[in-house]
């Protein structure tokens, strides 16, 4: 598999724990790090795959082969 399909399964996973954190009591008294850690993580990798993502577009050229004519 490809890495930004790779952190896009780890966003998931961690949005599913998040989302356990945030509405169970699931984690206990730790639920409370989980909820302020998490999100932050969250948008680090998103950001990551966004920049790897449009670096890789820009690369190519993408926009200027693909273009509808």
């Amino acid at each position: 598999m490809k890495k930004t399909v790779i952190l896009n399964l780890l966003f998931l996973i961690l949005f599913i724990i998040f989302a356990l954190a945030f509405f169970t009591n699931f984690f206990g008294s730790e639920a409370i790090y989980v909820i302020i850690i998490m999100p932050i993580l969250m948008l680090v990798i998103g950001g990551y795959v966004f920049k790897t993502n449009f670096k890789k577009y820009n690369q190519n050229d993408f926009n200027n082969n693909h273009r509808l004519k």
